[in-house]
């Protein structure tokens, strides 16, 4: 069986985004990965940080965990995805750190630079219980569209690699080269 892979909550907010220029390349991805009978994965963060539209004033209902359900397979946040979210988290504060140490002390940082670091920090928080469920559910690859998640893995020195969607993942198919796959990237 092949590995399995994550699908990080950008990816569906894409599947669900009316004028997305990722929903094709989504789908067929999808089916790709249906017909080479690949599991995809994602965190029950997912499931929670989609239905916040659901539950928004005027918004109308929906289930938003049979839908997701539909495409992947819910992972829920164990203790060992929180202990493995925390590692990271620490690792990406002590980097984050390190190059607040070198900014020259005589240009203190901007309101705007400020608010970017809050933001930052807590999307940071969000990325690493994606990469913690990501890796402890045994994936090589995880989508999103976040380009400071894609950079995650390199920063933490994982060897999980994160992709867009529209970045497929190639496999050959055929009786004499069964689960042998080859990446086009």
């Amino acid at each position: 069986m092949a590995s399995p892979v994550y699908f990080e909550t950008s990816v569906f907010i894409e599947i669900g985004a009316k004028r997305s220029q990722l929903k094709k390349p989504i789908r067929e991805l999808l089916k790709a990965f249906s017909e080479d009978k690949v599991r995809v994965y994602t965190s029950i963060i997912t499931v929670q940080e989609l239905s916040v539209a659901v539950f928004q004033r005027g918004a109308s209902a929906r289930d938003t965990y049979g839908d997701i359900s539909k495409m992947a397979r819910i992972y829920t946040v164990t203790k060992e995805v929180a202990l493995t979210a925390a590692k990271f988290e620490a690792a990406l504060k002590d980097i984050t750190k390190t190059e607040l140490s070198k900014r020259d002390p005589k240009k203190p940082e901007t309101e705007d630079e400020k608010l970017e670091r809050i933001c930052e920090n807590r999307r940071r928080k969000w990325d690493c219980f994606h990469l913690a469920t990501a890796q402890i559910s045994g994936c090589e690859y995880l989508y999103s569209t976040d380009k400071d998640l894609q950079k995650r893995p390199r920063q933490l020195g994982l060897t999980m690699r994160v992709l867009g969607p529209d970045v497929p993942i190639a496999s050959i198919r055929g009786p004499l080269i069964k689960d042998i796959r080859s990446e086009t990237i």
